[in-house]
């Protein structure tokens, strides 16, 4: 356990019987450090010392979350376009609204059906019609067959007769001729019965096609979604090759389309957890990134990212959002950006070091959320100043004013 004199013992020690500034010296640099190392607040105790004071902070390991910050607007995962294929037909009625969730299979919108209806009465009377030559062409074609099976008896009762001397040859080839025109009859009679059912199939298909039609006058919902669009009005002429009817969000399923820098854009990665504030004043949600484009854009460079949302999230299409996506942690000592002094060919650092001010080159690493990791350069409890470009130079003495310091290891990035 460390020990240590409370701070009113040491004012009283220093207001008390004046000691040598010397060692009015030794013990201001106890104090600072015992305060460094326990982190209590000296700021009452640079107020009794003599010189100019600068602000300190202790350098200290921490933890930086690191993160990506970006924004974007608010777009369907995925969309279905819902138009029809028939086109002519006035729309007569509207059954679902922008908005509204709908089932697969659910009436949308209604088209008009009068000239359909009109062709399935045409249909309907070229079917009786066709039916009607089927069957006489059929009939026919019985007729024809009995008349060849007749011819065919005669023709063999004649040739038994003929060798016998009880009829005579032409009358045996009367005969012959008379089958063979019954077998032509025939052969006509069958090719009248597959014209006809070749007429019967025609018309059946006709109505095939008419029903079809007819089924594209009720557009239905292809997928279950949020209706997210809609252009059809009651009284405009539907068209295969005009705007969409409908579009549907599928599943309800929304996304943050961001826009990430190009000099971040390897730094996120896929399944990233992600905080996303959609610009309601709310606390914001937590997601993930789930697709990371593998291509800049042309003009801007810039990279696509798609972070899920909840389903059924009621968040407007082309709404303005912003997200922080963590991309990891790195452990080191950060410190203030105005902490670093920039002029000159490298960075550098003020520290009070025996109430003197000295400078030390350091080598930075990222910078983030108004913080420097610094990769060499400083030691854990050395008091840095602040304010690199103030008025104190190398060299100088200087009573150091302790800053507060954030109590938390751990520091988010925006």
């Amino acid at each position: 356990m460390t020990s240590f004199t409370p701070l009113s013992r040491m004012r009283c020690l220093l207001q008390g019987d004046r000691p040598s500034p010397n060692a009015r010296t030794g013990r201001l640099v106890s104090i600072f450090l015992l305060s460094a190392t326990t982190g209590l607040p000296i700021h009452g105790l640079a107020a009794d010392m003599e010189g100019p004071k600068v602000s300190v902070i202790a350098a200290r390991n921490q933890v930086l979350q690191q993160s990506v910050s970006v924004v974007g607007t608010v777009v369907a995962r995925e969309t279905t376009l819902v138009n029809t294929d028939l086109s002519g037909a006035r729309i007569v009625s509207i059954a679902a609204e922008e908005g509204d969730l709908v089932s697969r299979g659910q009436l949308l919108a209604t088209l008009d059906t009068s000239r359909i209806d009109v062709e399935l009465q045409q249909n309907d009377a070229q079917a009786a019609s066709v039916a009607a030559q089927l069957g006489q062409a059929s009939s026919a074609l019985d007729n024809a067959q009995i008349s060849k099976e007749e011819a065919e008896a005669d023709l063999t009762r004649a040739q038994k007769l003929v060798p016998k001397g009880l009829m005579s040859q032409e009358a045996l080839e009367q005969r012959q001729k008379t089958l063979a025109r019954a077998e032509v009859s025939v052969r006509a009679s069958r090719q009248a019965v597959q014209s006809a059912e070749a007429a019967v199939k025609t018309v059946a298909a006709a109505r095939k096609d008419i029903e079809l039609r007819l089924s594209y006058t009720r557009i239905v919902a292809p997928v279950a979604g949020r209706i997210i669009n809609r252009s059809a009005k009651v009284g405009a002429t539907a068209s295969s090759s005009g705007e969409q009817l409908f579009i549907i969000a599928n599943d309800d399923q929304f996304e943050l389309e961001a826009e990430i820098p190009q000099a971040q854009f390897d730094a996120v990665p896929v399944g990233a957890v992600a905080h996303v504030f959609l610009g309601d004043g709310g606390d914001g949600l937590t997601s993930s990134v789930r697709f990371v484009a593998p291509a800049l854009a042309d003009r801007t460079r810039l990279g696509r990212a798609r972070i899920t949302l909840p389903r059924g999230l009621m968040a407007p299409i082309g709404a303005f959002a912003s997200a922080r996506i963590e991309i990891g942690s790195s452990k080191g000592i950060f410190l203030p950006a105005s902490a670093i002094a920039n002029s000159g060919e490298e960075p550098s650092i003020k520290i009070l070091r025996d109430n003197r001010i000295e400078r030390k080159p350091v080598l930075l690493g990222f910078r983030q959320a108004g913080f420097v990791q610094i990769r060499s350069g400083v030691d854990e409890g050395d008091l840095v100043v602040t304010k690199s470009g103030g008025f104190m130079e190398a060299g100088d003495q200087a009573v150091p004013v302790m800053e507060q310091a954030d109590a938390s290891p751990v520091f988010e990035g925006n």
